[in-house]
């Protein structure tokens, strides 16, 4: 089962960097609240977590934030990122957080796993880059993620200063404009 799995997530993830580059990914904007977004991924995922791992997401003391989004591009992102967090994390913390700034919307997901070399930080975002060939995982995950953001009007990196283990982040504008 868990085989059939990794080969759907596969072929999965195959057709949507198809569908992405070709530009027949379907987006449905609509208005949302990240807030429900954030909490529906947390949920999900903290079915994953070991005991030795905590999940943290406190969205009882985060704003509701609108955005003109496409709900489940945005939910495929978190996921991603909080998917390779879990994998890369063995003990510590893996935290789903936002913050509201001028014009934009900032979401971190952070982790005490075993971070990401400087060096390697510059292509993380490459199609099939894997930090570690021991890993489950195709390298497409990243490069997908960096796609939809880049379409929803965002931008994605790595915080190269953060050194207890790896903080994902992405930027998406409160007002979007047509997603093309």
């Amino acid at each position: 089962e868990n085989n059939s799995d990794l080969l759907l997530q596969l072929i999965n993830d195959i057709l949507d960097f198809a569908k992405i580059e070709s530009g027949t990914l379907n987006y449905n904007v609509s208005c949302v609240d990240l807030k429900d977004i954030c909490h529906e991924v947390y949920v999900s995922q903290s079915l994953k977590m070991t005991s030795d791992v905590a999940l943290l997401y406190n969205g009882d003391m985060l704003p509701s934030v609108k955005l003109q989004t496409d709900a489940q591009r945005v939910e495929q992102v978190l996921l991603n990122l909080l998917s390779n967090a879990i994998k890369c994390t063995n003990q510590g913390f893996i935290s789903l957080s936002y913050k509201l700034e001028e014009g934009f919307v900032r979401v971190s997901v952070t982790d005490t796993g075993i971070g990401i070399a400087k060096e390697k930080q510059d292509t993380i975002f490459d199609r099939f880059v894997k930090l570690d060939d021991f890993r489950q995982g195709t390298g497409l995950g990243l490069s997908i993620c960096k796609l939809i953001i880049k379409r929803l009007g965002g931008e994605i990196w790595v915080d190269s200063g953060y050194t207890a283990g790896a903080r994902f982040v992405f930027i998406h504008p409160l007002k979007q404009e047509a997603v093309r």
